[in-house]
């Protein structure tokens, strides 16, 4: 059984993580194969796009400009090398339009500062139980040192999702 605390593939039956002992007792076994396909599969196999990143001191504008040129929606802002928040298309629609003088403020006002990360060897189930509790869209990927290594977007979910699903229907 994997623990979907830390990942480590325990002997069926186990009632505590043999890594990081917390209790596996009270799991649930996955019921169907894509729920299983989700708590075997790591992070990784999302293959988590390279990140684009600023610094926390660029101006909203530049961010902003920055997501257009690369026609994304999140960047990553980063200090000394370490996640410092996620600024998305959200925080544009909802925080700094209402004044169009943030345009010229610091992207570190209107980001979501601290963001919960997940790192490469997380589970699937554990990034989309991330993101559906967080409300969150896009999640960084992180090294042990906090720096940044990828980020996944809810839309990379429903890929790897729907392939899935295809996969298990094509094989029944």
């Amino acid at each position: 059984m994997i623990c979907p605390h830390c990942g480590h593939d325990n002997i069926p039956g186990a009632d505590a993580c043999e890594a990081c002992l917390q209790p596996l007792s009270g799991l649930d076994l996955p019921a169907s194969e894509l729920e299983r396909a989700i708590t075997e599969h790591y992070v990784r196999t999302l293959v988590p796009k390279k990140p684009v990143t600023v610094p926390s001191t660029v101006t909203v504008q530049d961010a902003i400009d920055t997501m257009v040129d690369n026609r994304i929606g999140c960047l990553l802002v980063e200090e000394d090398g370490q996640i410092t928040g996620v600024f998305t298309e959200r925080d544009v629609l909802n925080r700094v339009l209402s004044d169009r003088a943030n345009l010229a403020s610091s992207v570190s006002e209107f980001m979501t500062a601290s963001p919960e990360t997940v790192s490469f060897t997380d589970s699937i189930a554990y990034a989309m139980h991330a993101m559906s509790v967080g409300g969150y869209r896009h999640l960084p990927v992180a090294g042990e040192a906090g720096d940044a290594l990828g980020i996944i977007s809810a839309r990379d979910l429903l890929r790897y999702l729907s392939i899935r699903f295809a996969d298990i229907r094509d094989a029944s």
